[in-house]
């Protein structure tokens, strides 16, 4: 099934940024999204705000029992799950020389294990639907830079989980797309650039429609791993 009007899609970090622009995207095409995320104020604002009817859950998908309360909820009110968008993550900036066992473990924790436990617990609801789970990972993954090396890692490791996913999942009706994007201008970068450099950042919207495109595409379809970056570096001022 992809995005219409009868599919239900959980959106982890459904509150802001990435995930409220998948989630608006899939609920302009009629999907019912399920948002997930720690702040529940955000997550009611932004369900208030989408196309279709939309629920939230106030989740923190680190802690044990967690995941497994979203797909059991989700399940419960609206009987399937057809689509996961896993967007919630973090981006703490340290050289390796800096890395504390805490800040390591806390990258890792969001943006690798909480996806791979969120994922394992709503396996069996995406193959009973031939649903599609789409990884948001990020162009540190197949580029790293500088003063990422949790970050990186993580993101890393959800590439490598992503491919585990998409090969495993074709047996069982399960479409697995990982988008690699490069800068997206969301609250993720406050305090860490410019405003003139975000001004030229892709804008999240754009990156939720892809989303949902890709979503939407053929199901005979198969599709790799997605990099997608700005036009021109944000971080190079244009020339004339």
């Amino acid at each position: 099934m992809t995005a219409t009007e009868s599919a239900v899609a959980v959106v982890t970090g459904g509150g802001s940024g990435i995930g409220a622009a998948c989630a608006a995207a899939l609920s302009a095409c009629g999907t019912h999204c399920v948002l997930v995320g720690r702040r529940e104020d955000r997550l009611r604002d932004t369900a208030s705000g989408l196309a279709s009817p939309a629920t939230w859950l106030a989740a923190d998908l680190t802690e044990p029992g967690e995941p497994g309360r979203v797909v059991a909820e989700t399940l419960a009110v609206q009987g399937r799950i057809d689509v996961m968008v896993h967007s919630a993550g973090v981006f703490e900036k340290a050289p390796a020389s800096e890395v504390t066992p805490g800040h390591w473990q806390r990258v890792l924790d969001v943006n690798l294990s909480a996806v791979m436990a969120l994922t394992r617990a709503g396996w069996e609801a995406l193959s009973d639907s031939g649903g599609q789970i789409v990884l948001i990972s990020s162009i540190a993954a197949v580029h790293p830079f500088e003063g990422n090396a949790a970050y990186a890692a993580s993101k890393g490791g959800m590439n490598a989980l992503g491919e585990v996913l998409r090969l495993e999942g074709r047996g069982c009706g399960i479409r697995v797309i990982t988008l690699c994007p490069a800068q997206i201008d969301t609250e993720l970068w406050d305090g860490k650039a410019p405003d003139a450099v975000r001004a030229r950042m892709m804008p999240a919207d754009g990156v939720g429609e892809l989303v949902a495109s890709l979503v939407g595409a053929d199901r005979r379809i198969d599709i790799g791993p997605v990099v997608i970056r700005p036009v021109h570096d944000p971080w190079v001022e244009p020339g004339p």
